[in-house]
């Protein structure tokens, strides 16, 4: 059996550097947000919307099986081929930018001096999507002190080069500053992990046999089977928002909510995403040694759900003012749209970190069939009207809160039902 003492260790070490990376664009936000303006962050945001669109596409979700075998050869062999994947999806869209460049412009509404985002959104994926890959390794090792210091490298230069940018350059390529900044802090991302992953790492011969590794991308066919298509909705799902407001709304509407967004997601970013990696890996071994994962999964829901009541009440009181006071009157716009958001961002922060059970127990069907549910309830929004964009938010509001109710009880379901089997 585990102890506990290990459980808190792993979070702990995860969660600080998590903390200390997020803490980084958290402390540059005002100066960004004076230098910026609230059209050029709905472009940014936009692009990292699309970004995670395809990142989800170029590794095709082989990244996640890393954690699964107990067998190191395999993992390393289902890191190799998505980083083989990575790398050609990476020619596909840059020659699709090329030839559909204009097009690709007119329909996300976007005016043509933000065209270099284009060419630089394969790349920058790229780079996300190899470090992505990696990270499954440290986890599957256990490095979660290496796993937290490539985010805090990441953040911390990708706000240099943002606030460098927006202060140290002429102001015809000023706005080049929040997206050179991503794609160099994804660059640094991928080295940091690369130097700490494969330092001393011994290579088998195997690895580089086609054979070898078309056979082990059959055995873990499922994974981009019944992951791929639903976890690209759910990619869309996350970009909703913003594609459904640039839609009916304006790019102006986009940039305030990119600041509700990005600041509503801090207790995600926090505490969400390390936890669900220490999930993932922690509910995986349990699997693999015939343990039951309810009891574990039982603390981490307190923990998750006070953290949740704390963050809600304090948006839906002091949103407008926290928001002007931290980002500047201009933004105090986007404290009033959190308060119409903030009940269906607390529960999916609660919920989503514990969907990688789903993952561990490869429940890969039920995972799959919520995920496209879901898209399709969120997207209905576009066929319908609305008298402004308070009364969207609040009906978007509503249908996600209930959507992910729902997963909550589809994982406790599968939880209680692999325990029943021990």
């Amino acid at each position: 059996m585990f102890k506990k003492d290990s459980l808190y260790k792993n979070i702990s070490i995860l969660i600080s550097g998590t903390v200390i990376a997020q803490l980084i664009p958290i402390a540059i936000q005002p100066i960004l947000k004076r230098i910026f303006t609230p059209e050029d962050f709905g472009v940014f945001d936009i692009y990292l919307k699309i970004l995670g669109i395809l990142f989800v596409i170029f590794a095709l979700k082989y990244d996640m099986g890393v954690v699964l075998p107990k067998n190191r050869v395999k993992a390393q062999a289902l890191l190799i081929i998505s980083m083989l994947f990575a790398v050609l999806f990476t020619a596909i869209s840059f020659l699709i930018v090329l030839i559909f460049n204009e097009q690709i412009l007119n329909a996300l509404s976007i005016g043509s001096e933000y065209s270099f985002i284009l060419y630089l959104l394969p790349f920058s994926t790229l780079f996300f999507s190899l470090y992505n890959s990696i990270n499954y390794l440290l986890i599957r090792d256990k490095k979660f002190v290496a796993s937290s210091v490539n985010k805090v490298s990441r953040r911390g230069i990708e706000g240099a080069v943002q606030v460098g940018m927006g202060v140290g350059v002429a102001s015809s390529l000023k706005s080049y500053g929040l997206f050179i900044g991503d794609l160099l802090g994804n660059v640094a991302y991928f080295v940091s992990a690369y130097f700490q992953s494969f330092r001393g790492l011994k290579f088998d011969k195997r690895l580089l046999s086609y054979s070898f590794l078309k056979n082990i991308a059959k055995e873990y066919s499922d994974l981009p089977k019944y992951n791929l298509i639903p976890e690209l909705l759910n990619s869309f799902f996350s970009a909703s928002l913003t594609f459904i407001v640039l839609a009916k709304f304006s790019i102006v509407d986009v940039g305030y909510l990119e600041a509700t967004q990005r600041l509503l997601a801090v207790p995600s970013a926090f505490i969400s995403v390390s936890l669900g990696q220490v999930i993932l890996q922690r509910v995986s071994e349990n699997v693999g040694n015939r343990i039951k994962i309810i009891p574990d999964l039982r603390m981490l829901v307190v923990i998750m759900f006070a953290i949740t009541i704390a963050f809600t009440l304090f948006v839906l009181f002091l949103g407008p003012w926290s928001f002007a006071l931290f980002l500047g009157d201009t933004f105090e716009t986007s404290g009033i749209y959190a308060q119409y958001l903030i009940i269906y961002f607390a529960v999916s922060f609660m919920v989503s970190a514990f969907g990688q059970v789903l993952i561990a127990l490869k429940e890969f069907k039920a995972n799959a069939i919520w995920q496209v549910s879901k898209f399709f309830l969120i997207y209905s929004l576009v066929f319908f009207s609305f008298d402004s964009i308070r009364s969207f938010l609040l009906i978007y509001s509503a249908i996600g809160t209930v959507v992910y109710f729902i997963y909550a009880v589809i994982i406790f379901i599968k939880a209680r039902k692999y325990d029943a089997s021990i």
